[in-house]
């Protein structure tokens, strides 16, 4: 369980110091926000999904992973329900509250987490995950929190995913440089995303850590339920079903709080289920994986 406490530990800090800067007030705090959620929507997530794209390999491994489209389709599908049976108990717009209920961080903590457990085919059937979530997130997501079905066309993530898969079925090879350029972007750009969220984070009564506790064990618990028993249905075994198992219990993604931000939905929300996420991951995937 190492790996596990090291990635979690890994992101908690800057949470805390994002946490912290709320303290202080220096003036431009809220313009650097909307600037860099206009970066990171316009150019970071797009390049980061280019790159995931173009570094994967489909040909030869794509038939083998419609069953995990299957998962990912239907996790989603009820994480929407979720969402739905939420927005009605509590009375709140499903738009508000929708994406981080509904999209799990399939990257940064699943696909490690898949590697170390499950080997080769776990690192590849978990970038699959991660890959059929992302066109999902960023075209039924942006739909939720846009309103509009043409704002999936107005963002560059749908063209940089679908650049990157020709690019990968061509076997254009990413380059050295490039690929080393990537990396950078993403060290540097994940601790500005969780600072931030943690800049968002309000102190709350007992009655809203209630419903963010409610919330993350819908994304969480609700992610886990629905896979294990979809899996036992469309009869998915092996390390298939464990990624699928591991990767639908995820909390929150981080980026749920850059677009959450951009369509001004609830993003405290989604930052406080980020982060209360975040804590019972130390909790919920040892017995995950215990049940795997």
């Amino acid at each position: 369980m190492d790996i596990l406490f090291n990635l979690v530990l890994k992101v908690l800090p800057y949470i805390l110091i994002g946490y912290i800067f709320t303290k202080f007030k220096f003036g431009w705090e809220e313009t650097f926000i909307k600037y860099f959620v206009i970066f990171a929507i316009y150019f970071l997530f797009p390049i980061f999904t280019f790159f995931n794209m173009w570094g994967t390999s489909f040909k030869g491994y794509l038939s083998n992973s419609l069953n995990i489209i299957y998962i990912v389709i239907i996790v989603l599908f009820f994480g929407a329900i979720f969402a739905v049976i939420y927005s009605k108990t509590f009375s709140l717009k499903f738009r508000n509250i929708a994406v981080p209920i509904i999209f799990m961080n399939s990257a940064y903590l699943a696909i490690p987490l898949n590697a170390i457990f499950f080997g080769e085919k776990g690192i590849y059937y978990g970038i699959m995950y991660n890959i059929f979530q992302t066109l999902l997130y960023n075209s039924i997501g942006l739909w939720i929190l846009s309103g509009s079905i043409i704002e999936i066309f107005r963002l560059p993530m749908v063209y940089a995913a679908f650049l990157g898969i020709l690019m990968s079925l061509n076997n254009i090879y990413v380059p050295s440089y490039l690929d080393s350029f990537s990396k950078i972007l993403n060290v540097i750009t994940l601790p500005i995303m969780l600072c931030l969220v943690g800049y968002q984070i309000k102190p709350v009564n007992k009655d809203m850590l209630k419903k963010i506790f409610i919330g993350v064990s819908a994304r969480m618990v609700g992610g886990f339920l629905v896979a294990i028993l979809f899996c036992e249905i469309l009869k998915i075994s092996g390390v298939t079903r464990a990624v699928c198992l591991l990767s639908s219990s995820m909390p929150s993604a981080v980026s749920s709080y850059i677009y959450t931000r951009k369509y001004n939905a609830d993003y405290e929300f989604a930052s406080s289920m980020i982060a209360v996420g975040l804590i019972m991951t130390l909790v919920l995937i040892p017995l995950i994986l215990w049940v795997i």
